[in-house]
Protein backbone atom coordinates (compact mmCIF):
# COMPACT_ATOMS: atom_id res chain seq x y z
CA UNK A 1 0.00 0.00 0.00
CA UNK A 2 1.19 3.46 -0.83
CA UNK A 3 -1.15 6.24 1.18
CA UNK A 4 -1.73 9.39 0.73
CA UNK A 5 0.89 12.09 1.75
CA UNK A 6 0.42 16.08 2.17
CA UNK A 7 3.65 15.99 -0.11
CA UNK A 8 3.86 16.40 -3.95
CA UNK A 9 4.83 13.41 -6.42
CA UNK A 10 6.46 15.66 -8.84
CA UNK A 11 9.08 16.98 -6.04
CA UNK A 12 11.02 14.39 -7.37
CA UNK A 13 14.43 16.70 -5.93
CA UNK A 14 13.39 15.54 -2.14
CA UNK A 15 15.05 12.08 -1.84
CA UNK A 16 12.31 10.04 -0.38
CA UNK A 17 9.91 10.82 -3.18
CA UNK A 18 12.37 9.95 -6.20
CA UNK A 19 13.52 6.68 -3.67
CA UNK A 20 10.06 6.02 -3.76
CA UNK A 21 9.49 6.30 -7.61
CA UNK A 22 12.40 4.25 -8.05
CA UNK A 23 11.05 1.23 -6.21
CA UNK A 24 8.18 1.31 -7.84
CA UNK A 25 9.56 1.10 -11.30
CA UNK A 26 12.42 -1.05 -10.60
CA UNK A 27 10.81 -3.19 -7.99
CA UNK A 28 7.38 -2.91 -8.02
CA UNK A 29 6.57 -3.15 -11.40
CA UNK A 30 9.00 -5.29 -12.42
CA UNK A 31 8.08 -7.76 -10.29
CA UNK A 32 4.69 -7.30 -10.68
CA UNK A 33 4.11 -6.51 -6.70
CA UNK A 34 0.22 -6.56 -5.93
CA UNK A 35 0.16 -2.80 -4.85
CA UNK A 36 -3.33 -0.04 -3.77
CA UNK A 37 -2.19 3.25 -4.42
CA UNK A 38 -4.15 6.30 -2.44
CA UNK A 39 -4.37 9.95 -3.69
CA UNK A 40 -0.61 10.34 -3.22
CA UNK A 41 0.02 7.17 -4.06
CA UNK A 42 -2.10 6.94 -6.90
CA UNK A 43 0.07 10.52 -8.23
CA UNK A 44 3.17 8.99 -7.31
CA UNK A 45 2.37 5.53 -9.22
CA UNK A 46 1.76 7.34 -12.31
CA UNK A 47 4.40 10.11 -12.17
CA UNK A 48 6.79 7.58 -11.75
CA UNK A 49 6.61 6.50 -15.41
CA UNK A 50 7.33 9.73 -16.40
CA UNK A 51 9.98 10.98 -19.39
CA UNK A 52 8.45 14.55 -17.99
CA UNK A 53 9.19 16.57 -20.88
CA UNK A 54 11.83 14.09 -22.64
CA UNK A 55 10.41 13.74 -26.88
CA UNK A 56 8.44 10.16 -27.58
CA UNK A 57 5.85 8.10 -25.65
CA UNK A 58 2.87 8.76 -23.44
CA UNK A 59 4.17 9.77 -20.43
CA UNK A 60 2.54 9.04 -16.58
CA UNK A 61 2.40 12.77 -14.58
CA UNK A 62 0.91 14.38 -11.79
CA UNK A 63 0.15 17.97 -11.54
CA UNK A 64 -1.56 20.61 -9.81
CA UNK A 65 -5.43 20.56 -10.07
CA UNK A 66 -6.48 23.17 -12.93
CA UNK A 67 -9.86 23.97 -11.24
CA UNK A 68 -8.40 23.72 -7.26
CA UNK A 69 -8.22 21.59 -4.50
CA UNK A 70 -10.66 19.20 -3.89
CA UNK A 71 -12.07 17.53 -1.14
CA UNK A 72 -15.50 15.66 0.08
CA UNK A 73 -17.76 13.51 -1.41
CA UNK A 74 -17.04 13.45 -5.27
CA UNK A 75 -18.46 10.55 -8.17
CA UNK A 76 -16.36 8.61 -9.90
CA UNK A 77 -17.57 7.55 -13.34
CA UNK A 78 -16.33 4.05 -14.67
CA UNK A 79 -14.81 3.29 -17.73
CA UNK A 80 -15.52 0.11 -19.49
CA UNK A 81 -12.57 -1.39 -17.91
CA UNK A 82 -13.70 0.08 -14.61
CA UNK A 83 -17.14 -1.56 -14.75
CA UNK A 84 -15.19 -4.63 -14.99
CA UNK A 85 -12.63 -4.17 -12.42
CA UNK A 86 -14.36 -1.99 -9.60
CA UNK A 87 -18.44 -2.76 -10.19
CA UNK A 88 -18.28 -6.63 -10.42
CA UNK A 89 -21.66 -8.01 -11.15
CA UNK A 90 -23.39 -4.69 -10.63
CA UNK A 91 -25.09 -2.65 -12.91
CA UNK A 92 -23.90 0.67 -11.19
CA UNK A 93 -22.27 3.47 -13.35
CA UNK A 94 -20.22 5.16 -10.78
CA UNK A 95 -19.16 5.32 -7.34
CA UNK A 96 -18.67 7.84 -4.65
CA UNK A 97 -15.77 8.23 -1.99
CA UNK A 98 -14.35 10.72 0.11
CA UNK A 99 -11.43 13.02 -1.27
CA UNK A 100 -8.82 15.61 -0.20
CA UNK A 101 -6.05 16.28 -2.56
CA UNK A 102 -4.52 19.45 -4.38
CA UNK A 103 -2.59 17.21 -7.14
CA UNK A 104 -4.16 14.85 -9.81
CA UNK A 105 -2.79 12.58 -12.36
CA UNK A 106 -2.71 14.25 -15.94
CA UNK A 107 -1.86 11.55 -17.54
CA UNK A 108 -0.98 7.33 -17.74
CA UNK A 109 2.16 5.49 -19.31
CA UNK A 110 0.78 2.92 -22.18
CA UNK A 111 1.10 0.19 -20.22
CA UNK A 112 -1.89 1.86 -17.29
CA UNK A 113 -5.42 2.48 -18.16
CA UNK A 114 -8.22 4.79 -16.33
CA UNK A 115 -11.02 3.31 -14.72
CA UNK A 116 -12.62 6.33 -14.14
CA UNK A 117 -12.90 9.96 -13.28
CA UNK A 118 -14.81 13.15 -13.88
CA UNK A 119 -14.52 16.77 -15.65
CA UNK A 120 -12.52 18.28 -13.54
CA UNK A 121 -10.73 15.12 -12.70
CA UNK A 122 -10.25 12.55 -15.56
CA UNK A 123 -7.72 9.98 -14.08
CA UNK A 124 -9.68 9.14 -10.66
CA UNK A 125 -8.56 5.83 -10.93
CA UNK A 126 -6.27 3.36 -12.42
CA UNK A 127 -4.75 -0.11 -12.97
CA UNK A 128 -1.42 -0.86 -14.33
CA UNK A 129 -0.12 -3.72 -16.17
CA UNK A 130 3.50 -5.33 -16.74
CA UNK A 131 3.80 -3.81 -20.49
CA UNK A 132 1.49 -2.25 -23.09
CA UNK A 133 0.58 -5.69 -24.85
CA UNK A 134 -0.70 -6.91 -21.43
CA UNK A 135 -3.24 -3.54 -21.26
CA UNK A 136 -4.42 -4.46 -25.23
CA UNK A 137 -4.60 -8.29 -24.48
CA UNK A 138 -7.02 -7.33 -20.86
CA UNK A 139 -9.06 -4.89 -23.35
CA UNK A 140 -9.57 -7.50 -25.66
CA UNK A 141 -10.60 -10.22 -23.36
CA UNK A 142 -13.35 -7.53 -21.44
CA UNK A 143 -14.89 -7.36 -25.32
CA UNK A 144 -14.77 -10.94 -25.32
CA UNK A 145 -16.93 -11.36 -22.76
CA UNK A 146 -19.47 -8.73 -23.59
CA UNK A 147 -19.61 -9.43 -26.90
CA UNK A 148 -21.28 -12.50 -28.60
CA UNK A 149 -18.52 -14.80 -30.54
CA UNK A 150 -19.17 -17.69 -33.21
CA UNK A 151 -18.18 -20.51 -30.52
CA UNK A 152 -14.37 -19.69 -31.24
CA UNK A 153 -13.93 -19.56 -27.60
CA UNK A 154 -10.70 -21.70 -27.86
CA UNK A 155 -8.03 -18.81 -28.42
CA UNK A 156 -4.91 -19.63 -26.59
CA UNK A 157 -3.67 -15.90 -26.92
CA UNK A 158 -6.96 -15.27 -24.35
CA UNK A 159 -6.61 -18.53 -22.13
CA UNK A 160 -5.36 -16.93 -19.14
CA UNK A 161 -7.36 -13.99 -17.58
CA UNK A 162 -5.04 -10.64 -17.36
CA UNK A 163 -5.36 -8.73 -14.46
CA UNK A 164 -3.12 -5.77 -13.43
CA UNK A 165 -1.00 -6.25 -10.48
CA UNK A 166 -1.86 -2.80 -9.46
CA UNK A 167 -4.96 -0.41 -9.17
CA UNK A 168 -4.59 3.02 -7.89
CA UNK A 169 -7.44 5.49 -6.37
CA UNK A 170 -6.95 9.13 -6.33
CA UNK A 171 -10.20 9.21 -3.28
CA UNK A 172 -9.23 7.62 -0.04
CA UNK A 173 -11.74 4.61 0.96
CA UNK A 174 -9.44 4.55 4.15
CA UNK A 175 -11.39 7.75 5.39
CA UNK A 176 -14.82 5.40 6.05
CA UNK A 177 -13.82 3.72 9.07
CA UNK A 178 -14.59 5.84 12.77
CA UNK A 179 -10.95 6.55 13.03
CA UNK A 180 -10.70 7.47 8.82
CA UNK A 181 -13.25 9.64 9.65
CA UNK A 182 -13.67 11.40 12.47
CA UNK A 183 -9.52 11.72 13.01
CA UNK A 184 -7.76 11.39 9.37
CA UNK A 185 -10.66 13.21 7.06
CA UNK A 186 -11.67 16.38 9.71
CA UNK A 187 -7.89 17.07 10.73
CA UNK A 188 -7.04 16.68 6.86
CA UNK A 189 -9.95 18.93 5.75
CA UNK A 190 -8.08 20.92 8.39
CA UNK A 191 -5.20 21.41 6.88
CA UNK A 192 -6.84 22.13 3.72
CA UNK A 193 -8.47 25.46 4.95
CA UNK A 194 -5.82 26.28 7.36
CA UNK A 195 -3.10 26.33 4.24
CA UNK A 196 -6.02 28.15 2.01
CA UNK A 197 -6.72 25.57 -0.16
CA UNK A 198 -10.16 25.28 0.61
CA UNK A 199 -12.33 28.24 1.81
CA UNK A 200 -14.11 27.76 5.84
CA UNK A 201 -17.61 27.39 3.88
CA UNK A 202 -16.67 24.54 2.06
CA UNK A 203 -15.24 22.68 4.44
CA UNK A 204 -18.25 23.38 6.79
CA UNK A 205 -19.67 21.87 3.42
CA UNK A 206 -18.48 18.72 2.54
CA UNK A 207 -18.19 17.43 6.96
CA UNK A 208 -22.10 17.95 6.52
CA UNK A 209 -22.29 16.75 3.00
CA UNK A 210 -19.84 13.18 4.56
CA UNK A 211 -21.87 13.16 7.22
CA UNK A 212 -25.67 12.88 5.74
CA UNK A 213 -24.27 10.69 3.04
CA UNK A 214 -21.82 8.64 4.82
CA UNK A 215 -23.52 5.12 4.21
CA UNK A 216 -23.74 5.94 0.44
CA UNK A 217 -19.90 6.40 0.90
CA UNK A 218 -19.21 4.00 3.11
CA UNK A 219 -21.01 1.07 1.11
CA UNK A 220 -18.98 2.33 -2.09
CA UNK A 221 -15.56 2.74 -0.61
CA UNK A 222 -15.65 -0.20 0.82
CA UNK A 223 -17.16 -2.22 -2.74
CA UNK A 224 -13.71 -0.71 -3.90
CA UNK A 225 -11.77 -2.41 -1.38
CA UNK A 226 -13.33 -5.64 -2.26
CA UNK A 227 -12.59 -5.22 -5.82
CA UNK A 228 -9.11 -4.34 -5.16
CA UNK A 229 -8.83 -7.23 -3.15
CA UNK A 230 -10.45 -9.75 -5.16
CA UNK A 231 -8.71 -8.65 -8.57
CA UNK A 232 -5.65 -8.88 -6.68
CA UNK A 233 -6.56 -12.67 -4.98
CA UNK A 234 -5.90 -11.32 -1.68
CA UNK A 235 -9.46 -13.39 -0.70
Amino acid sequence: LIPGSLSAAYDTHIEWIEKLQSVIRNDIHKMRLKTMGVCFGHQCFAHAFGTHGEVGGREGQAIKCPTGAKAGKISLSFTQEGRVLLDGNSDKCNMEMLYTHGDMVHSLPEFAISLGGNANVPIEACAYFSSKEEKILFQKQQRQTTTPTNGDDNNTETSTTVRPYAVTFQAHPEYISPTGFNVNYLNTIKVLEDRGYITQQLLEEVCEDARVNFEKVQGDSLDAMIAVATTFGWF
